[in-house]
């Protein structure tokens, strides 16, 4: 049985960190560029978003009676496959796993325009998946 406490505490955190990286829409590519607490910030907040949604996703996986998910990129797709989100937003929120990889080991081949560009759509695809997981629960 998914333990809806724990998944709402995790929503909750992830509905906070998409709260805080949308104050980086309001700064021009120039400012994200030139200001590295703006460009960490917005790189740690996308990590943090992709690590609590992966968290989510295995809880429900698992307490489903599945395996745990092998990584961040099939933990949305599994929750597409148990009808927790729908099979479009797995598919767009997939990749943001290998963004959140190339964050974490891969400083140095970051495209910084890729980053910035895809905020506004990684906050709305983010709370399309907290609007559809909350609706799972609830169905529960």
């Amino acid at each position: 049985m998914v333990n809806k406490e724990l998944v709402r505490r995790k929503l909750n955190k992830l509905i906070q960190y998409l709260k805080e990286i949308s104050g980086i829409i309001d700064y021009t590519f120039q400012d994200y560029l030139d200001n590295y607490f703006i460009k960490r910030t917005t790189e740690r907040l996308l990590q943090l978003i992709v690590e609590v949604a992966t968290d989510i996703n295995g809880h429900i996986a698992i307490d489903a009676g599945n395996r745990p998910p092998k990584n961040y990129f099939e933990s949305f797709i599994i929750l597409a496959e148990l009808e927790v989100i729908d099979r479009e937003l797995a598919k767009k929120l997939a990749p943001s796993a290998g963004m959140r990889n190339r964050l974490v080991h891969e400083y140095e081949e970051i495209d910084d325009k890729i980053v910035y560009e895809n905020i506004p759509e990684a906050i709305e695809m983010y709370n399309k998946y907290i609007t559809q997981v909350e609706a799972y629960l609830k169905g529960k």
